[in-house]
């Protein structure tokens, strides 16, 4: 069905006083109503030819009428579906169907139909919208809804009213998104250069404190591909998840990087080799020393020398065809650099240090992974989890305390949603084409837009 849509707008514009800002303030301002306008022409049009088609078989092949008119059968117990697609017209409905809509509330005019077979009473248009019975809003109210809520925090968004919902409303879509029994399916690990874990805290329901935990992966592109997000899952579970999506990896062709968090030191130790956080070794080796006793200033070069020795710069370009006395002075740093890190744990135990060398020697043998992999196949894997802890502020920022707190399904549900939509947003976008059924079935385009020439020259 091919129509058109005449709109005729007027302005009254003052001459020499008019400035652009001001016109396309205004037209901003009728954008919304102008397509709610719209959308009520299209529907009422769709109404109309859905009828036509129902009630003049005579016209109307029943390869016109297929898709159209399904209703459950009149008084039937099970509730299952009439075989008519016969109707007679009945007028329209008393009162219109309320809708919420991206561009606000749609009042729609609905038409009744009876069913000659059956005799129910039913509105086919709702039936070829794949609108539900009780369905109030379309599922690009939702879309933007919780873009919005990625974008912020529930109460500011609420706040500053950019959207006609109710703090509760917002909550019930967030807690309603199929977003957690997406996004399943295995990953492809031939591009990936690392694996990082980490947890964070986050305020739930009675004022208890839950546990956010995140995988991702690295590409070795540098991108972020997200492998789950989990609510107070223990990690042996959250391994096996991983593990079910990772299933080709072969064992340690990539490293798994996390920041010494309790429970993760042989997390995917048969597909990944692990290794400390370049960042947070040198960090925990400085709260060692001070549970040993020493001062910041005397702990200090210490902590520096670490830095120092797990900073080997590997470098750029193809390994294939990299110079081999380029691969033999990244070797002897390494090994230089490990036998000075063993120099200094029997130095520690010398000086009475037992925390500090304790917590050295439990990470020596994780400091250079990255550098061993890069020795065995050139691939070249990052060294801290700052990428994981860029997006957990990301979670953090959204993550605020409300009235009621955070469910477990909230939690996991919104953390997802931030990292695939920021860091896969292909496959956020199909994800939401398929959710909302764009398969190119409605088409609008601007034909003209015409200008009467002014009456008064």
């Amino acid at each position: 069905m091919e129509q058109e849509i005449h709109i005729t707008l007027r302005f009254n514009l003052a001459t020499g006083k008019a400035g652009l800002n001001e016109i396309v303030y205004k037209l901003k301002e009728l954008r919304d109503p102008l397509m709610l306008k719209i959308l009520e022409k299209v529907l009422m049009s769709y109404d109309d030819l859905i009828s036509e088609c129902l009630s003049r078989t005579d016209i109307y092949p029943s390869k016109a009428r297929k898709g159209l008119g399904r209703h459950i059968r009149k008084g039937d117990p099970e509730g299952r579906f009439c075989r008519g697609r016969k109707i007679r017209k009945r007028g329209h409905r008393g009162r219109p169907r309320n809708f919420s809509t991206v561009f606000g509330k749609l009042k729609l005019p609905l038409r009744v139909a009876e069913c000659r077979n059956c005799g129910a009473f039913y509105s086919p248009l709702l039936s070829a919208l794949k609108v539900g019975r009780y369905a109030r809003r379309e599922t690009n109210f939702e879309h933007e809804v919780i873009e919005s809520v990625i974008d912020t925090n529930y109460r500011r968004l609420i706040d500053g009213r950019s959207i006609d919902i109710s703090l509760g409303g917002i909550h019930n879509i967030v807690i309603g998104s199929d977003i957690d029994d997406t996004f399943q399916k295995p990953v492809s690990v031939e591009d990936l250069s690392a694996i990082m874990a980490d947890g964070t805290g986050v305020k739930q329901q009675e004022g208890r404190k839950g546990e956010l935990r995140a995988v991702i992966g690295i590409t070795k592109a540098g991108r972020v591909e997200p492998l789950g997000s989990f609510t107070n899952t223990a990690w042996p579970e959250i391994e096996r998840n991983i593990k079910e999506r990772i299933k080709e990896a072969e064992p340690y062709n990539i490293p798994f990087i996390y920041d010494g968090e309790p429970g993760l030191d042989d997390f995917l130790a048969d597909v990944a080799e692990s290794q400390r956080c370049a960042w947070h070794g040198p960090r925990g080796l400085y709260h060692s020393l001070w549970q040993d006793g020493l001062k910041k200033k005397y702990s200090q070069p210490e902590t520096d020398k670490i830095k120092q020795l797990i900073g080997i710069e590997l470098p750029e370009g193809d390994f294939e065809i990299l110079k081999e006395e380029d691969k033999e002075t990244v070797k002897s740093k390494y090994e230089s650099s490990k036998a000075e890190i063993k120099e200094l744990i029997k130095t520690f135990r010398e000086k009475g240090y037992k925390n500090g060398a304790s917590y050295l020697e439990n990470i020596s043998d994780r400091l250079f992974t990255n550098i061993e992999i890069w020795l065995k196949t050139g691939v070249i894997a990052p060294k801290t989890t700052s990428l994981l802890e860029r997006l957990f502020r990301e979670i953090g920022r959204r993550l605020k305390k409300i009235a009621w707190g955070w469910s477990d399904k909230a939690v996991t549900n919104i953390s997802k949603m931030i990292m695939i939509r920021q860091y896969s947003r292909d496959k956020w976008e199909q994800y939401w084409k398929d959710k909302l059924g764009i398969k190119g079935y409605f088409d609008i385009e601007i034909m003209s837009v015409n200008l009467p020439s002014c009456k008064h020259f």
